[in-house]
């Protein structure tokens, strides 16, 4: 056999199996995305694949082949890597707009969900639709339940409710959520004051967002601290790295204040930011949560473990409570037992409860007991 009737046959071959690749994503162009059938594109397949039969033929018969069928071959092999080519990226791209036009509807939907909530919101606080839900936070050393931290519910009426960090981050783009956290602090305060009364004697901790870093807000927290005859020591509020690093010298100013009124400032989610070691000096901070992303496995991640140890470290050096958030199982708490973590929070522990399912979770729980008790 001649070297050019090789080539000829080796390429007749080969631009048979790129047709054969081709033939799948262009029925799915032709098909699915353009709604038109096989089409030109079938034809202009079968064109190809009829040009190889006839040069097959040509080659069968002939003992030898010529220039001629050469030229042939390579011709009708170009245009097999051209079909080829075109559907595998002709098929991409239809994907790609497919998936950016999925997105985008979604985001589209997205929106109008959220402008709808948003919407919402101001009625909501005035109807008092929100509920409170509380986690306790429990002694290592003692088993105590030492206090607890307050959680904001959006139930609705056919039993959903809108998750928390939905309608929390819209309403923190506006003023609305100044006026969430004034109903949180009064109707927590309000239940502290009773559990107080009661002879439960439990700390509170509230989370507070960047816009309410006023004076209001501190006028607002020793006003209803005073009314219901609380100790500012029992009450802890919550701050994240990204509340106070935008006007930091605004938030230290307003934090220093609640400060001095004797409540206690927390940093949230510590560890997780890029400014948390310089926040803990230049905050008048009390306490730390090491974030629950650091506890979540740390009884089988060296580095986790070795991150949550020197935080304990850090806060004991630093005169600062330590709590660590996430705790999932016994293993987990007896080791942050054995590490001196003064408290520690999470579902091994108890999910966040409403009044009614706390109060009788501490009562059907009492081989842990409350700061009462001591």
């Amino acid at each position: 056999m001649s070297m050019i009737k090789t080539i000829s046959i080796t390429l007749t071959i080969v631009g048979i199996v790129l047709l054969a690749q081709a033939l799948k994503p262009a029925y799915i162009i032709c098909k699915r995305e353009l709604n038109w059938g096989w089409g030109s594109l079938v034809i202009l397949i079968s064109l190809f694949i009829l040009g190889y039969l006839i040069l097959a033929t040509a080659l069968y018969q002939s003992t030898n082949a010529d220039v001629f069928d050469l030229v042939v071959a390579s011709i009708l092999f170009g245009g097999s890597i051209f079909v080829a080519l075109v559907m595998k990226f002709s098929l991409r791209s239809i994907n790609q707009i497919r998936d950016i036009t999925r997105q985008e509807h979604h985001h589209a939907l997205l929106n109008e969900r959220n402008r709808e909530l948003l919407a919402r919101l101001p009625s909501a606080v005035a109807e008092q639709e929100f509920e409170l839900h509380y986690q306790p936070l429990m002694a290592t050393q003692n088993n105590t339940i030492e206090g607890v931290e307050c959680l904001i519910r959006w139930p609705h009426t056919d039993g959903s409710a809108t998750a928390t960090s939905d309608f929390i981050k819209l309403a923190e783009q506006t003023d609305v959520i100044v006026e969430i956290t004034r109903w949180v602090i009064r109707t927590s305060l309000q239940q502290l004051g009773q559990w107080h009364l009661s002879g439960h004697k439990l700390t509170l901790q509230i989370n507070i967002s960047t816009r309410d870093l006023a004076v209001e807000l501190v006028n607002y927290v020793e006003q209803h601290i005073q009314k219901n005859r609380i100790n500012p020591s029992y009450l802890t509020l919550e701050i994240t790295e990204n509340l106070v690093i935008s006007n930091q010298v605004n938030a230290s100013k307003i934090l220093q204040q609640l400060r001095e009124l004797g409540i206690g400032i927390s940093l949230d989610d510590f560890g997780t930011g890029y400014s948390s070691m310089t926040l803990l000096n230049q905050l008048p901070l009390s306490q730390i949560k090491i974030d629950r992303s650091f506890v979540h496995g740390m009884e089988h991640n060296k580095k986790h473990m070795a991150i949550v140890k020197s935080t304990l470290d850090l806060g004991k050096t630093m005169g600062l409570e330590v709590v660590a958030e996430g705790v999932e199982n016994a293993q987990q708490a007896q080791l942050l037992k054995e590490m001196d973590c003064p408290l520690i929070q999470g579902y091994y522990l108890a999910k966040p409860m409403s009044v009614t399912k706390l109060e009788q979770w501490l009562q059907h729980n009492k081989h842990i007991t409350t700061a009462a008790a001591n």
